[in-house]
């Protein structure tokens, strides 16, 4: 049988009130320093385990965060995902990780969410109607909800925290022309080629300035196999650029492998910078330069705005945009 707040009252002589008010960590400020101790150490050893359902019922919280994330493949959205996790954690609650990668049908929307979270970070979701077409009839609406990370323009009204990397994508692209390069490409997954992608904006507007044409590696998965493949490829058909810039670093490192496969010599015969921060291209030779994600502030922005929208609904939402960090190093130089 399933150990209670009564057992353990009963066991240690205090009220359940008392055993209540430390193992729920609400005003547990009003017991006793010796009491809270005592009041654990007995969870700890009669094996207590919290009853969600009636906790929630009684609070009208569930104590749970969900994280709205595409996937976990690459290493940013790892790393966003353990920020996260981290951040929510750290404020005495527990998180929901839902691999959404935005292409489920509608009816698994309901197998998504069958605990009740108390709010939502969601991570470049796409807009408010492909969300609504893919989650109806789950109860998602009114949960509070903010929306972090960037790539693509999506109109939103609530809370937000971005990273500008158009911005960035500026900055490597100014980079590379200032170092010389004469034809800059861009390493980019089929679904960038498009107006709204912030990336894709930034690079044909900074080449239009110049009056360069733009040349785009378009790539069909997300799997370095086949970035390396086609990189090959498309410098065998075309010859090489002397500059190169990366959707994100997994495709960074890829195109690397690619340049090597052809003998190209990095930096001299082709440039090359990532984007996202991935700290493994700095123990590359030549070590890769890249646009760094402030992943932390990000992660800790967001989650500080959604506490405040739970606890103030009614307050105006905030948007937030947080800058890249260019690490410039031998790859680029």
């Amino acid at each position: 049988m399933a150990v209670t707040i009564h057992d353990i009252a009963r066991e240690l002589n205090v009220s359940s009130m008392t055993v209540s008010r430390v193992l729920s960590s609400v005003d547990n400020t009003l017991v006793k320093p010796a009491t809270r101790i005592r009041v654990e150490e007995a969870a700890l050893r009669m094996g207590y385990r919290p009853n969600r359902n009636a906790r929630a019922l009684a609070s009208g919280r569930t104590n749970i965060i969900g994280l709205w994330i595409s996937h976990l493949n690459t290493s940013v959205y790892s790393q966003i995902a353990q920020a996260c996790r981290v951040a929510v954690q750290e404020a005495g609650m527990e998180i929901s990780i839902s691999e959404m990668d935005w292409h489920f049908h509608a009816s698994e929307g309901h197998r998504r969410f069958q605990w009740p979270v108390d709010g939502i970070l969601a991570v470049d979701p796409p807009p408010q109607d492909v969300l609504e077409k893919l989650l109806e009839p789950t109860a998602w609406k009114d949960v509070p909800r903010v929306h972090l990370g960037s790539g693509q323009s999506v109109p939103w009204q609530g809370d937000s925290v971005c990273v500008d990397l158009g911005a960035g994508t500026r900055t490597a692209i100014e980079h590379l022309l200032r170092v010389g390069c004469k034809r800059i490409a861009y390493v980019t997954p089929w679904w960038g080629e498009r107006p709204g992608m912030c990336h894709y904006d930034a690079y044909i507007e900074v080449l239009k300035t110049v009056g360069m044409q733009p040349e785009c590696i378009v790539v069909d998965d997300w799997e370095c196999p086949t970035v390396r493949r086609t990189v090959v490829e498309h410098i065998k058909a075309n010859g090489h650029p002397d500059g190169i810039y990366c959707h994100h670093d997994e495709f960074t490192i890829a195109t690397f492998r690619a340049l090597r496969d052809l003998d190209l010599h990095i930096p001299n015969d082709v440039a090359l910078i990532g984007c996202e921060g991935n700290a493994f291209l700095e123990y590359f030779d030549p070590s890769i330069s890249t646009m760094a994600m402030p992943v932390p502030d990000l992660c800790r922005t967001s989650w500080e705005l959604l506490q405040k929208r739970i606890n103030e609904p009614l307050s105006p939402p905030q948007n937030i945009t947080l800058p890249v960090e260019f690490l410039a190093r031998a790859s680029s130089r």
